[in-house]
């Protein structure tokens, strides 16, 4: 019998004889007693406190020395070959450095044989090493311009829209006159997100290498993100230059016959029109100007007032000046319409700046050419500049992005695929609040 043992017997034992002299002098046998500072006389209690502290420190010392007879046990037991470390240099180890260099080398040789496959069989591909994952040199592609200047809303089922395209006129009558009768208009957007869709296939030999000894690792993140990022560059080409039919409505969208007249597809009816298959080359100052005023001043006097242009007619805009102007010496100057920032280099860093006094954000998917199928009175093209309150241009998602994981379709091949989707849609709001420069295509 261990020492920590007897040294609890006995102070439970004073415990004991110390709660029956409260309990016979109470006549109860409850705890309640022990608690109460009442019933319980001051020197008793301190003792039962001194046996209570006692009986702690020897089950903690009993708890210590169990645990570490336990461990002394652990220690002197023979460690097997199967549990030793393994070495990390064996070149079969996919953490070893010449299990790097071997894959380094066949990436630069093109030699397959040391490469794994993820492939959607057309192309063969590798995953990388896992102590390499982390240096996957990936693409880079701009971020989401529409995403973040238009109004972006979560749905959780298809939605009606009701918009208002008109408000009663108000008129001056006399005092015997009769008043006009006049009715707001509206017209109805249906929301209805489509699905865009991106994935993978991967062979059995690149998920279990993905995830490691560990928990999982960065190549499944890798997958993951470029799959994702995938999604938006898609949802991001038919937000700027979608039809709105069996697709979302961009807002970029131009083709109707009817926007000179009832403009019942809700596209941007206003503007600046150039000649037949100009490109953002031919934009004229006097194009901007005409353009940003085509918008009501109600619009433009808000900071969600903005520009959204290509890199290439961004290109093009910087160049446009007035050589009008002239200096109090009489010599001619250089005003530019394009307004850099009032920090940072210019050329790349100095953003916000302006176009005609408009702030403007890139877009990747904008046009730069003529993109109309048909020409025609009725008929708009390309728009290759768009400016307008973005609070009317709205994003409907169904919820977030989802995603699937099926081991089991490809199993024949030991192949697993990864789907990710997003269900979306969106739409020019308020026609109104827009003004673009088009160019038509005369083929």
């Amino acid at each position: 019998m261990s020492d920590e043992l007897l040294d609890i017997q006995n102070v439970t034992h004073i415990y004991r004889q110390q709660l029956a002299e409260i309990e016979k002098r109470n006549g109860k046998a409850t705890q309640e007693v022990v608690d109460d500072p009442f019933k319980t006389r001051g020197h008793e209690r301190e003792k039962l406190e001194r046996i209570d502290a006692d009986l702690t420190a020897a089950e903690r010392s009993a708890h210590t020395r169990s645990l570490d007879e336990r461990l002394a046990k652990l220690e002197q037991a023979p460690q097997f070959s199967t549990r030793a470390t393994k070495s990390a240099g064996i070149a079969g180890d996919a953490n070893s450095a010449e299990f790097t260099a071997r894959w380094l080398h066949a990436g630069l040789t093109g030699n397959q044989a040391e490469l794994r496959v993820l492939t959607n069989g057309s192309t063969s591909g590798a995953p990388v090493p896992t102590d390499m994952e982390r240096r996957v040199v990936q693409q880079l592609y701009l971020a989401s311009a529409i995403r973040q200047l238009a109004k972006v809303n979560t749905i959780d089922s298809k939605r009606t829209v009701t918009v208002e395209t008109g408000i009663p006129t108000g008129y001056l009558v006399g005092e015997t006159s009769d008043a006009t009768l006049t009715d707001p208009s509206y017209r109805a957007v249906s929301v209805a997100p489509y699905k865009m869709v991106a994935a993978t296939k991967m062979s059995q030999e690149f998920v279990e290498d993905a995830i490691g000894t560990g928990s999982v690792g960065t190549a499944l993140d890798y997958v993951a993100n470029r799959l994702a990022t995938g999604i938006g560059r898609i949802c991001e080409s038919y937000f700027t230059t979608g039809t709105g039919s069996s697709q979302p409505q961009g807002i970029g969208a131009c083709q109707s016959t009817t926007w000179a007249s009832t403009n019942s597809s809700g596209i941007i009816n206003q503007g600046v029109t150039l000649t037949e298959d100009q490109t953002v080359t031919s934009i004229t100052s006097d194009n901007l100007f005409d353009t940003v005023f085509a918008v009501p001043a109600q619009y433009r006097n808000s900071p969600r007032f903005q520009i959204l242009t290509s890199d290439a007619c961004l290109k093009a805009i910087r160049k446009l000046k007035n050589t009008g102007v002239t200096t109090t010496s009489g010599a001619y100057a250089t005003d530019y319409i394009w307004t850099p920032g009032t920090t940072g280099n210019t050329v790349n860093g100095g953003y916000p700046a302006t176009i005609a006094g408009v702030p403007y954000v890139i877009g990747e998917y904008v046009p730069s050419t003529a993109a109309q199928a048909s020409t025609g009175t009725d008929v708009r093209g390309s728009a290759l500049f768009i400016v307008g309150h973005w609070d009317y241009f709205e994003i409907f998602d169904r919820t977030g992005m989802g995603s699937l994981f099926d081991p089991y379709s490809s199993s024949l091949s030991l192949q697993s695929t990864l789907y990710m989707w997003l269900r979306t849609d969106s739409h020019i709001m308020n026609p109104s609040a827009f003004a673009a420069i088009y160019s038509p295509n005369a083929s």
